[in-house]
């Protein structure tokens, strides 16, 4: 029942997506986080809603007569320098094979973090954009915060399966990352009952990532609150939160999850963390080798490179690192592309929030943008100790950043406009006036 019901919503949102491609935008980003199609039993489990959808809200975006223009941005140039570069890295990848796979998710991700650039600029459709990402990752992090507390904190949290994150580590990097953006709805919604229904999905959000039992979204999250704190220039905030954080840790969670935790401390002892260590040493060791273009996507799955690269004993594994994955996939220069990326992102954050508050009518831009900064370094800190440097939500919160700037930057130059006929209008008629009453109309 299940399978026939997806089945009549995505096909039925066909004509639709047709006539207007940002519903074609937000029923992709839907599918895309929120997998609904893994949670039937039959025929729908397997089916590849997604491609389907990118080709009607393609066709949509091309045969639609509104007008549309890619953001003149530095990020837009960036992002397209990024993707000329990983083309070039897979081209001379150590290994076709296993880097092909991993080239297509991107090429997929950046084609339609392209495409909401190019539909996505207004207020409106990117709130609405925002809705969706974090209702279809709230649907989990509901779930996975209720069932904390009913455990106890003795199971562990999982993301939607067959998805980007539906490992525990993965999951707990994109609920750190959601976080901020909830809360950024909590201050943009009017309504009382919404604005309690979001700070209840917040506070799940939190359980849910004590739930997944990562340690590296516990100093992610660290991370994230004191530059919260830093960034509203409210640093009590830190003297209540991180007390009411460690009392969930400590008083709730069972001896299992404070053993896991604590053994951030004993690293040199930690297999896992070892393996880690072992595997960041290796992607400075290909990129030192292939400095300029590294060694390809999925480079470390290569039986080759792990022989030349890993010592006797080591074990090769995945890199569990954002910033050694693309270090050692698309080499210094790739990583520099990625880093400036980032940083271009930040700043234009900053420079939206500096204009922001001169103007009470951008509040909303303003508020937005720090949020997305705050997830950023969630991403950042987190992100350390996994591997997702491709995959979607980053890609969207980046895009989000410019739609913001654009629809900020194209609102403001119209309200010039139209206050300045008025000025200049209010003007010629002193002149007028002084004129006419005999007097010198002096500068």
């Amino acid at each position: 029942m299940r399978d026939i019901f997806l089945f009549v919503i995505i096909f039925g949102l066909i004509p639709v997506m047709l006539k207007f491609p940002q519903i074609g935008i937000l029923t992709w980003s839907w599918v895309s986080y929120m997998n609904p199609h893994r949670l039937a039993y039959g025929f729908a489990y397997d089916f590849n809603f997604l491609d389907y959808i990118a080709l009607f809200a393609l066709l949509g975006m091309l045969f639609s007569k509104e007008k549309k223009i890619f953001p003149r941005h530095p990020i837009t140039y960036l992002l397209a320098l990024y993707f000329f570069w990983v083309s070039l890295t897979t081209l001379f990848a150590i290994n076709h094979e296993v880097a092909i796979p991993k080239y297509i998710t991107l090429v997929k991700i950046l084609l339609f973090t392209f495409a909401t650039l190019l539909i996505m600029q207004s207020r409106v459709r990117i709130n609405a954009l925002i809705w969706v990402i974090v209702l279809s990752i709230g649907f989990y992090a509901f779930k996975g915060g209720i069932f904390t507390i009913l455990t106890g904190g003795s199971g562990r949290v999982w993301g939607a399966p067959g998805s980007f994150f539906g490992d525990n580590n993965h999951f707990a990097l994109v609920l750190l990352m959601i976080v901020p953006i909830t809360i950024y709805l909590i201050q943009v919604t009017e309504d009382k009952r919404l604005k309690i229904g979001l700070a209840v999905l917040t506070m799940c959000e939190i359980m849910a990532i004590f739930g997944t039992q990562s340690r590296g979204a516990l100093v992610g999250m660290v991370c994230m609150f004191t530059f919260f704190a830093w960034k509203a220039k409210k640093l009590w905030i830190l003297v209540i939160l991180f007390p009411f954080l460690g009392a969930i840790g400590f008083m709730f969670m069972p001896d299992s999850w404070k053993e896991r935790m604590a053994s951030i401390e004993r690293y040199e002892e930690d297999a896992s963390a070892q393996g880690r260590l072992t595997m960041w040493r290796v992607a400075i060791d290909v990129a030192n080798d292939n400095p300029v273009l590294g060694g390809g996507f999925n480079v470390f799955y290569d039986d080759g490179v792990r022989t030349q690269y890993l010592r006797p004993g080591e074990e090769g594994r995945a890199v569990h690192s954002v910033h050694f994955e693309v270090l050692g996939e698309h080499g210094y220069a790739g990583y520099l592309i990625f880093f400036m990326l980032a940083l271009t992102t930040y700043l234009t954050g900053n420079r939206i929030i500096r204009e922001a508050k001169a103007n009470p009518r951008f509040k909303w831009c303003g508020e937005l943008a720090a949020m997305i900064q705050i997830s950023m370094v969630g991403y950042a800190s987190a992100g350390a100790f996994v591997n997702l440097a491709t995959f979607d939500l980053y890609y969207h919160l980046v895009a989000i950043m410019v739609m913001t700037r654009v629809v900020m930057a194209r609102e403001m130059t119209a309200e010039a406009a139209t206050e300045y006929p008025k000025n200049r209008t209010s003007g010629l008629q002193q002149t007028g006036s002084a004129h006419s009453t005999g007097k010198i109309a002096t500068t």
